[in-house]
């Protein structure tokens, strides 16, 4: 019996030991006062003592160093996060498998699908996450605690975001998903990055416009004075001459040295209360350069947005049409069934593009006219892919040109052809943005919908309708505008083409400017991984090798240093997000 409580009483307070690095304070208060009543039902077999002075000593060591800002000490906060990022990351992966058969309803007639989620790619998943997490908080608080209260936190979080990447990254055995990863956060750390840069340079921007303001609000402030003393001298020399003055001087005098407002601030114009004051050549230089600049930050921030959702669309147009191969596989098929080429050629959607493209590098002048009298299906026969495609055509319908037949087969009006691609690409877009916006809704607003549940239904049914109409017009614009270059200029260019994806790319534009950046971001993330496909493919570069593990540390190291230092520079939501994994450090 005596060894038995000996037993008993090492394992206890081990574990006691291990759950007091693992948990907070508040945390540790409760599973020692759990401890307390397990051992008096176990009748004193352990020792009671032993564990309140183990809780003593766990609460006297504070472990911090400067800086830190996180519960406990530093080794319960790397191991805390650890273990929950661990279980919160196998429980996430585990559920995106499981919610599918769910949905199918083939749960419940075969429960044994719930055992496939408990596996070795769920468990190097959550390795990777729990890792990641863990040993930037350990080494965040290894490189404060080694170089002091002097050292700077962005050099500490950038070091800890890059090397915790570096550690974790081989760990997520699969290797899609370890690039896909990659990418997003790459994308990431280059959207925030760049909105770091800019507005610490728009912050300096704006303190040399200060001081510019200030010298000449200075320089017009004396020329003033100057002013109304000469004229009190000039008023004194008339009242001595015993002339009747022209004018009030009492009120011009009051006028000239009366301070209350200040001049409106604009160097190349007359700028005093009664004095004109000629600005010196370098102060109309400073004042032209600082309207520029104060012109391209309005611009950037309002217009940029757009700008990368443009430049993004029509990346992804130009590779949809001349590189389709080159495209991620569920990518080009969710083009394919929001623009209803999937439903014009079932399962042979990719081989309009590799017809246009190969008839677009061998002719020399793009023009793909159809003889009259010729059905569209007799010439399209005729083309590489073609008996697969002319299974989609009537056998009586007649097209000017080739690609216009392809695009729009079952109508010859192109605009025709553009109204069917919306009326298809828009309900299609509505199964997919109606559930979203309502999962988004039960996630982060339950506490509304029960108040007013009317407006989260009518705000549900603005925001799907204004959503799915940017994507119906952005799969039309990038499929069928390049029919209103074809019949203007005669002939198929790729100009004509790219053209399409700058449309395709405005359309984003109907939708709320809050969303342009997220909207950007995700057709940039997917146009840099289609550019870097196709430049493979044409022999401009080639993989490198352990190149995610690379690209996952750099954006690591980014994306913590602001995160870390400046952590508004991030929107709300993703500032929420971020936090939420990575807590406070």
């Amino acid at each position: 019996m005596e060894n038995t409580s000996q037993l008993v009483n090492v394992f206890v307070e081990g574990l006691a030991r291990l759950t007091s690095y693992a948990l907070t304070d508040k945390e540790k208060e409760a599973v020692v006062h759990g401890f307390h009543k397990f051992h008096e039902r176990l009748e004193r077999m352990s020792s009671t003592s032993s564990l309140r002075q183990l809780a003593i000593e766990s609460q006297n060591q504070s472990g911090k160093v400067p800086r830190c800002q996180h519960e406990g000490t530093c080794m319960q906060n790397a191991i805390r996060g650890l273990l929950r990022t661990f279980l919160v990351g196998f429980g996430v992966k585990w559920g995106l498998e499981a919610v599918p058969h769910l949905i199918s309803l083939r749960l419940f007639t075969r429960p044994s699908l719930l055992l496939r989620g408990f596996s070795r790619d769920t468990t190097s998943f959550a390795s990777f996450l729990a890792v990641l997490v863990s040993s930037y908080k350990a080494i965040l608080c290894t490189m404060r605690h080694i170089r002091g209260e002097k050292g700077s936190d962005y050099t500490n979080s950038l070091v800890a975001g890059m090397l915790a990447g570096l550690i974790s990254a081989k760990l997520d055995r699969s290797t899609s998903r370890r690039n896909a990863i990659s990418l997003y956060l790459f994308s990431r750390a280059l959207q925030y990055g760049t909105v770091w840069v800019f507005e610490r340079w728009a912050s300096r921007q704006q303190t040399e416009d200060d001081k510019l303001r200030s010298r000449w609000m200075k320089r017009a402030h004396s020329v003033d004075v100057v002013s109304a003393t000469r004229r009190k001298l000039e008023r004194e020399a008339v009242e001595e001459a015993g002339v009747e003055p022209r004018v009030n001087w009492d009120a011009e005098w009051n006028a000239d040295t009366k301070m209350d407002t200040e001049p409106e601030w604009n160097p190349q114009t007359t700028i005093s209360w009664s004095t004109t004051v000629e600005p010196s050549l370098e102060t109309k230089r400073e004042a032209r350069r600082s309207h520029f600049v104060r012109s391209a930050i309005h611009w950037a921030r309002s217009y940029a947005p757009a700008a990368l959702m443009t430049f993004s669309v029509t990346v992804i147009t130009y590779v949809l049409v001349f590189h389709v191969e080159s495209m991620p596989t569920g990518y080009a098929h969710l083009l394919f069934k929001s623009s209803g080429f999937d439903a014009l050629y079932p399962g042979k959607a990719a081989l309009v593009f590799k017809a246009v493209a190969q008839k677009m590098a061998e002719s020399t002048t793009g023009k793909f006219t159809i003889p009259d009298g010729m059905p569209t299906k007799q010439f399209v026969s005729q083309i590489p892919f073609g008996d697969t495609l002319a299974k989609s055509f009537d056998d009586h319908i007649h097209h000017n040109t080739l690609t216009c037949g392809l695009f729009h087969p079952s109508t010859t009006s192109c605009a025709l052809g553009m109204a069917n691609s919306f009326s298809r690409g828009f309900p299609f877009a509505m199964k997919m943005y109606v559930p979203l916006n309502i999962a988004v809704q039960l996630m982060f607003k339950r506490g509304i919908i029960l108040k007013d549940p009317m407006s989260v239904l009518l705000k549900i049914i603005k925001s799907s309708t204004r959503s799915s109409a940017f994507f119906a017009l952005m799969s039309m614009a990038i499929l069928q505008a390049p029919c209103i270059f074809r019949n203007m200029l005669g002939r198929d260019t790729v100009l004509g083409y790219i053209a399409g994806g700058i449309f395709g790319g405005l359309a984003v534009l109907t939708e709320v400017r809050s969303r342009h950046i997220e909207l950007g971001m995700y057709c940039f993330l997917r146009a840099l991984q289609m550019a870097w496909n196709v430049g493979i493919k044409k022999g401009m570069w080639s993989n490198v090798r352990h190149g995610e593990v690379m690209m996952l540390s750099a954006s690591m190291a980014v994306l913590m240093s602001i995160f870390q230092n400046d952590p508004t520079t991030f929107t709300l939501t993703y500032r929420s997000i971020i936090t939420r994994v990575f807590g406070k450090n």
